[in-house]
């Protein structure tokens, strides 16, 4: 590389770490009041946990939903809820906010999260796993985390543990289970089950509309 592009580069590189630093100060000047929620999601990392909440059933259903919280500095919370299908498709759903009272997460944003059955505490290194090991197993098959996901992953660490987690299995008795919920492209997932998986290396039950039975194929 000649000198004069060399220098440039340096210069450019110099440039670039002084603007991010100076970025830094200035939302450092800024009263967490006067904050986005939006960004304080982003900042999400720097806040101790306050709760990581799990329905009991998850086991069995293979159908996981996990609500993540922590304290922000004037006490309100952060949170992500995260829907894992950790028999197939990994994470299907994630939402995320910022600046929840407390009154209103155990007012609303329990029940909201778990309609039909009252969760149970969960340890962060599972909670991490479910997630993180869904995604990886599903992503093996085609299939993407909720594009959500994108700011909901700042309420995780960032180097979420995705360590083999005794008692818990993807998949079922070795192979991707497919089970269609209500908002299911079921065409395009059984296609790519079939490309991806291959044809009988994978099992799917399908909800039948109208009187119609549920479809099971093993």
């Amino acid at each position: 590389m000649p000198r004069n592009t060399a220098r440039h580069q340096k210069k450019l590189m110099k440039k670039r770490q002084n603007d991010k630093l100076r970025k830094k100060k200035q939302a450092a000047s800024i009263p967490f009041e006067l904050i986005s929620p939006k960004k304080k999601v982003l900042m999400a990392r720097t806040f101790p946990f306050y709760e990581c909440l799990i329905n009991p059933s998850w086991k069995e259903e293979g159908l996981v939903t996990i609500l993540i919280s922590r304290r922000q500095p004037d006490n309100h919370l952060a949170f992500g809820v995260f829907l894992v299908d950790t028999y197939c498709l990994g994470l299907k759903n994630t939402f995320c906010n910022a600046d929840l009272a407390l009154s209103s997460y155990k007012r609303d944003l329990l029940d909201k999260a778990y309609p039909e059955e009252k969760p149970i505490e969960c340890p962060i290194p599972l909670a991490h796993h479910i997630i993180c090991g869904g995604i990886a197993f599903a992503e093996q098959f085609g299939f993407k985390p909720n594009k959500d996901f994108k700011q909901s992953r700042y309420i995780l660490d960032d180097k979420a543990n995705v360590e083999p987690c005794e008692g818990i299995e993807f998949g079922k008795d070795g192979k991707p289970f497919f089970i269609s919920g209500p908002d299911d492209n079921v065409e395009h997932i059984m296609r790519q089950l079939a490309s991806k998986a291959g044809d009988g290396n994978f099992d799917y039950v399908v909800k039948a509309t109208g009187n119609e039975q549920l479809r099971l194929i093993e």
